[in-house]
């Protein structure tokens, strides 16, 4: 396997919930469980540091990165700022065509919404919503914040709970879409972004709090 397959392996595992964060990664144990040896996974776990996934330490040891509440609400803050800005230039510019590919992307999330592949729905329709706006420089960065968000999000199980809201607030953003509203679609997008920054603080709010 290569390094990017490894990594690509891991990368999976994390955003699935399978390494919650503060997971260790032992060089060692990666390398007999892959069957390869430090190399492709010095360089694998290199790459996922990168990405802001893990970090690395250099005992040969990488743990799944655990962020804060003050980072999370960090990450959000950034995403309600970049992504309400794309989809506020991207709605005055979406024809028929992008409208129907946004269409086409909330179906197949709504489908997906209670599958372990919900995340890859998710991505694609909020990728559908911003395309207009044909700005990839800032979707990259929407993209790196919403993968930080989703590898917290997947040591949780609470967000799963909440699926009909989702899914109900996803309709409401591609109905003033289609109503060529920039202003209404951004609110909708800035208060669903917001609930789901909610949701995750009070997730990990309660899992600090000591059980009696």
């Amino acid at each position: 396997m290569t390094p990017h397959d490894i990594a690509t392996a891991l990368q999976d595992e994390i955003l699935s919930g399978a390494l919650p964060p503060g997971t260790p990664l032992s060089q060692s144990d990666l390398a007999r469980q892959f069957q390869v040896s430090r190399i492709p996974i010095r360089d694998a776990l290199a790459q996922l540091a990168a990405d802001g996934l893990i970090t690395a330490s250099p005992n040969r040891t990488a743990t799944v990165v655990e962020l804060s509440r003050k980072d999370i609400e960090s990450l959000y803050h950034m995403r309600i700022l970049l992504e309400g800005d794309l989809l506020f230039r991207a709605v005055p510019l979406m024809n028929a065509q992008r409208l129907r590919a946004i269409d086409y992307a909330l179906q197949r999330s709504s489908l997906e919404a209670r599958q372990q592949n919900w995340a890859e729905g998710d991505q694609m329709f909020h990728a559908a919503l911003y395309a207009a706006a044909d700005s990839p420089q800032q979707v990259a960065l929407c993209d790196d914040l919403r993968r930080k968000c989703r590898a917290q999000i997947a040591g949780y199980h609470q967000l799963s709970d909440q699926t009909e809201r989702w899914l109900s607030e996803h309709e409401a953003i591609v109905t003033a879409c289609h109503a060529g509203a920039p202003k209404e679609a951004r609110r909708l997008l800035r208060r669903h972004l917001k609930a789901a920054r909610n949701l995750l603080l009070r997730a990990m709010r309660k899992a600090e709090t000591p059980q009696p």
